[in-house]
């Protein structure tokens, strides 16, 4: 197998830097992820950004199907018209990501399907997000990282590292940090390193009644993370639609301290949270 560098020149491309392109090198490191996601000839596997195909190989070597998504209409190209020519498994589509409608893939194939991919930084967070509010769509998920987000992902409450991302994200996965990759994997080389994680959706331990409410409550906590719950979620209480009273009504119920920081909050103290504010007349 040509290196990225090589084929890419036999192309005529260059790695494109607005679409955060580094493609993996490694054959063998492509190799961990698709076995990672643990296919069956059963399975559906959305690829993100399939790029020069390395994990790709991999995938339609286990899966019964895969769905690769190229927002880069001349690599999706080299996809369709030479690497995977004629191969009945692979469906290249040329799209963004962002727009794939992954519960229209699951009710065609009348099952959650598996995700894989190497997450450009600048959607990284939208694209987790995406995932998180179609997780029904989603049997489990496979995906590379910058470790920086990673650690953001798995940051237990307590540290500078754990935030929004971190509370919505463990509210829907079961989320476990696989292994790391240096920058030498890739090409062009990142100037940072890389983090395997695999996502698995799962009921949460205490379900909110409203998911939506509580993605505000929690974006709205952490909006200025080094103020306190008081000056965050009470001052702010009508972008709730509700009075500042009833928000230091619902941490005085739940004994939450009006003096804690967003940050200290568990998973469930936010779902507990959102539960109480929600019974308390908010408007839209």
């Amino acid at each position: 197998m040509s290196s990225p560098k090589t084929l890419l020149r036999r192309l005529g491309l260059r790695p494109d830097k607005a679409r955060g392109q580094h493609f993996l090198q490694h054959p063998h490191q492509a190799r961990r992820v698709a076995e990672a996601l643990e296919l069956t000839p059963a399975d559906t596997v959305v690829e993100i950004g399939p790029g020069l195909g390395a994990l790709t190989t991999f995938l339609a070597q286990a899966a019964g199907r895969v769905v690769a998504v190229e927002v880069d209409p001349l690599l999706a190209a080299y996809l369709r018209e030479e690497l995977f020519s004629g191969h009945p498994r692979v469906e290249i589509r040329c799209q963004d990501i962002l727009a794939f409608p992954f519960p229209q893939l699951a009710r065609e194939v009348a099952a959650p399907v598996a995700v894989a991919g190497n997450l450009p930084y600048q959607i990284t967070s939208p694209l987790l997000f995406k995932l998180a509010g179609e997780k029904t769509a989603v049997s489990r998920a496979v995906l590379m990282m910058q470790q920086e987000v990673g650690e953001r992902l798995t940051a237990p409450p307590g540290g500078k590292e754990y935030g929004i991302l971190s509370v919505l994200l463990q509210y829907h996965f079961v989320l476990e940090r696989l292994f790391t990759l240096g920058p030498g994997n890739f090409y062009p080389s990142p100037q940072v390193t890389s983090v395997v994680v695999r996502l698995t959706p799962h009921p949460p331990p205490l379900p909110a009644r409203d998911e939506s409410f509580l993605a505000r409550v929690v974006k709205l906590a952490f909006s200025q993370r080094r103020k306190t719950l008081r000056n965050t979620l009470a001052l702010q209480a009508p972008l709730l639609g509700l009075a500042p009273e009833a928000v230091l009504a619902a941490l005085n119920a739940l004994d939450l301290d009006p003096g804690r920081r967003a940050e200290t909050l568990s998973v469930t103290d936010f779902v507990n949270l959102a539960n109480e504010l929600g019974g308390k007349g908010r408007g839209p």
